[in-house]
């Protein structure tokens, strides 16, 4: 009964990642209604985020009694708080010092931290990864960052995070190989991602090694999508040529290196301090195994499916990993809300804070 209803919910989630496709093909059909169009639009971007929350946290939350989340959270002492809340606090500095590194600013550190807690914060509340554009903005607005080298700069750091992330994932499938059960698709979820893995590895040595040769490459093939004059197409073409410039910008030198290191130190802080407070909580289920549900949920929500507080679609990819090695549905569940709660409790005051904490002036 419980493993259909996670099924079932997988399948909502794959129809919900293209909903931008399919806004644009209702688009194109009432762009003759610019009031409708703008209540689709707004619909879409609002309602369906809160529909698909509803139904997934329905389904994972019936399967579990409700006091058992408040109970989980009760076992975590002042201390673990404290620590976690220290931890999270690092990691935002962590972040602050990547896009320093990656944006090549010659700024003190405590100038963009406020950017990044606001970030953070909306990125953990708002859907469909909308919590991005506060980033573009802030760094805008305080940093003079221009609009384009602030996406192309968000970009990069999600294909850094995703590399790093594809071989955490890959590293503990090998290391729990002989606790996967024959069900589990180990060739897709080893093979595949090494290949991901090994294909973005390349494009960075490429573009590291013949900038120039890629940027014309790059160029080209961009020539006949500018040439249609569509300004969805000219946007996300036009977005793709930033990042690959930001790719070309930063080679194997100390700016290159700065920014990997400070991408290994977010992993290493993010994932160590969450495995940290599940034992804390006292929860029965093997860390390797807990490692590797909370990497792969990173990766799923690397995609624009969050809900709004990403409730649901947090939860689902953890609770559907942890129960294919035998860890009951109601553990994983009460596992994965109660380590949600503790992250939107500790992004709470960092975002308050990066609201109110007045921006530097030039």
């Amino acid at each position: 009964m419980t493993i259909p209803h996670l099924r079932l919910t997988f399948k909502l989630i794959t129809y919900t990642i293209n909903y931008q496709s399919i806004q644009i093909v209702h688009n194109s059909f009432i762009a003759s209604v610019p009031l409708n169009r703008e209540l689709f639009r707004r619909v879409t971007k609002f309602g369906l985020p809160t529909v698909l929350a509803v139904i997934i946290a329905y389904f994972l939350l019936k399967e579990i009694d409700i006091q058992q989340i408040p109970q989980t959270l009760s076992r975590l002492s002042i201390e673990a708080l404290f620590i976690g809340f220290a931890c999270y606090c690092l990691l935002v500095l962590a972040k602050a010092l990547r896009f320093r590194a990656l944006l090549d600013l010659e700024v003190r550190v405590y100038q963009l931290f406020p950017i990044l807690a606001l970030h953070t914060f909306w990125g953990n509340i708002l859907p469909m990864r909308t919590g991005d554009v506060s980033y573009v903005y802030l760094m805008q607005r305080r940093q003079k960052v221009d609009a384009t080298q602030g996406i192309a700069s968000l970009l990069v750091a999600s294909l850094i995070d995703l590399i790093l992330l594809i071989g955490l994932v890959i590293a503990t499938v090998w290391l729990l190989r002989n606790e996967l059960p024959n069900s589990f698709t180990v060739t897709f979820l080893y093979l595949s991602l090494l290949l991901i893995g090994s294909a973005l590895i390349t494009v960075f040595v490429l573009v590291s090694v013949a900038p120039n040769a890629c940027m014309k490459l790059a160029d080209r093939c961009a020539s006949p999508l500018l040439r249609l004059e569509k300004r969805s197409v000219s946007w996300v073409v036009n977005k793709g040529l930033a990042v690959f410039q930001e790719l070309t910008a930063f080679r194997s030198n100390q700016r290159f290196l700065e920014v990997w290191t400070y991408s290994l130190a977010c992993l290493v802080i993010r994932f160590g301090f969450q495995c940290y407070l599940v034992v804390e909580m006292g929860v029965d289920v093997p860390m390797l195994q807990v490692l590797f549900a909370l990497a792969f949920t990173n990766i799923f929500n690397l995609l624009p499916v969050q809900t709004i507080g990403n409730f649901g679609t947090t939860e689902f990819p953890f609770v559907w990993l942890l129960t294919h090695f035998g860890t009951s549905v109601a553990v994983a569940t009460v596992t994965g809300f109660s380590l949600h709660i503790l992250i939107l409790l500790y992004c709470l005051p960092l975002g308050l804070y990066g609201f109110f904490r007045k921006p530097k002036e030039s």
